[in-house]
């Protein structure tokens, strides 16, 4: 073997975060989602400055319990399941991509995780005349959809190659003020509630509000991982 091989470009290690206790299934799927959009991934299981492993490059945040209010100056009266360690992790890890200038997804929770952190706030409840037309059985969680309106020329356009999609967002909480630096590029068709935003800076930063690790066998779900991990390629090689 002579010195003039060529290098292959190095598969992306991509960070996701999930619930602290349990969501193993949940796991699961982020990494097959990751490993067939032609990523490698590390569940992160620690804040930053405690992690001993690879550094990823790309964060992948997803559903779980809310975010504590004191995290955006919400009612702390408010009644709720909360998960102080994983706010406090992924934090820590957010504060390292803006300084590292690491791309993030964000899916459900993670999706209000990128713009909390961003200065941005949520819905702390929404309207119980929409949430009371939500499937109350677990097959009916599994075949809910609804419509939403995708901003043309935006990443999530890009990403999926639709302006509409049916998605399975079922959701408590929401974005209410999009952090300064986002944009909302997806809209609920029924309530014009907020589905996706997206920023560029420090590197970018997508958000939504649906499951597609729950949606694999759909070609735009798989797409829309592909395009995460394509953003984190970046110029290492092996």
């Amino acid at each position: 073997m002579t010195g003039d091989v060529a290098a292959r470009p190095r598969k992306p290690l991509i960070g996701f975060t999930a619930a602290t206790r349990g969501d193993h299934g949940v796991a699961w799927l982020l990494r097959l989602a990751i490993f067939l959009a032609g990523g490698r991934s590390v569940r992160i299981t620690a804040p930053f400055e405690d992690w001993h492993g690879e550094r990823p490059d790309g964060l992948l945040l997803s559903g779980g319990l809310d975010i504590h209010p004191t995290r955006y100056d919400g009612d702390e009266s408010f009644e709720s399941e909360f998960d102080h360690d994983r706010d406090h992790l992924e934090f820590s890890w957010m504060d390292w991509a803006d300084h590292a200038h690491i791309p993030a997804f964000g899916i459900c929770r993670g999706l209000q995780m990128l713009n909390v952190h961003a200065g941005g706030d949520l819905h702390q409840t929404l309207d119980p005349d929409l949430v009371a037309t939500w499937p109350t059985t677990a097959i009916e969680y599994v075949i809910f959809r609804k419509p939403i309106r995708i901003k043309p020329g935006s990443h999530l356009e890009a990403a999926t190659g639709a302006t509409e999609l049916e998605v399975n967002s079922l959701h408590r909480q929401a974005v209410r003020t999009p952090a300064p630096g986002f944009t909302v590029v997806a809209h609920e068709r029924a309530s014009d509630g907020i589905q996706a935003i997206e920023a560029d800076a420090p590197a970018l930063r997508m958000g939504v509000q649906y499951h597609p690790e729950l949606l694999l066998h759909q070609a735009t779900a798989r797409a829309l991982f592909r395009y995460f991990v394509d953003q984190c390629r970046g110029n290492n090689l092996l």
